[in-house]
């Protein structure tokens, strides 16, 4: 907050200034942060879990081929009309643009602008074979602080070449990240 000087200047010595901090817009009236996904609504009962794409390309599509009881919301947040609940899980790739989107959507969901949106965490999938370089490892900790859980996928060659999602041998993350899903999407019904 800005802080503005009490009094004035000229009757008052240098030392005995106070400040007082005055609100410029009252946090109940600032706008969301944006992020490249867009908001739709939708009516009546939704699928179990969201896969929602934080930018294009992110995977989102071959991740519902292989996540059961899921649907690929594409780059929109699916908000519902009624009083329901939305299971959203962001997805996005490795690399610096994708992790940026990453951290746009997870600023917009912490910001509350949501509040029929539970995010179940975020999957960030590798953009290429091989190590993640430091600075991209430094933001990706950065954007774990801010999201329910982190999933971290390892690059498929086979997927690049084309082979069917439900024809490849999937390595243990993936197996993991389906195992974890099913348990809080079961967990969450029986509640």
């Amino acid at each position: 907050m800005p802080a503005r000087l009490t009094g004035s200047p000229q009757r008052q010595s240098t030392s005995r200034r106070r400040f007082s901090a005055q609100q410029v817009i009252p946090a109940h009236l600032t706008p969301p942060p944006t992020s490249p996904l867009g908001l739709v609504g939708y009516s009546g009962p939704g699928p179990d879990l969201w896969l929602c794409s934080c930018h294009g390309g992110a995977g989102t599509s071959t991740l519902a081929a292989l996540v059961p009881r899921s649907v690929n919301a594409g780059r929109y947040w699916p908000v519902p009309t009624s009083d329901g609940q939305a299971q959203v899980l962001l997805v996005a790739r490795s690399h610096a643009s994708g992790l940026c989107a990453a951290q746009a959507a997870t600023h917009q969901w912490a910001a509350g602008a949501l509040p029929n949106v539970r995010l179940l965490g975020l999957v960030v999938i590798a953009d290429a074979p091989g190590k993640r370089p430091k600075p991209l490892n430094e933001l990706l900790r950065l954007i774990s602080g801010g999201v329910p859980k982190l999933w971290e996928l390892p690059w498929i060659e086979a997927l690049r070449l084309g082979i069917p999602p439900n024809q490849v041998r999937l390595p243990p993350a993936y197996l993991r990240l389906i195992r974890d899903l099913d348990h809080e999407l079961t967990e969450e019904q029986n509640a």
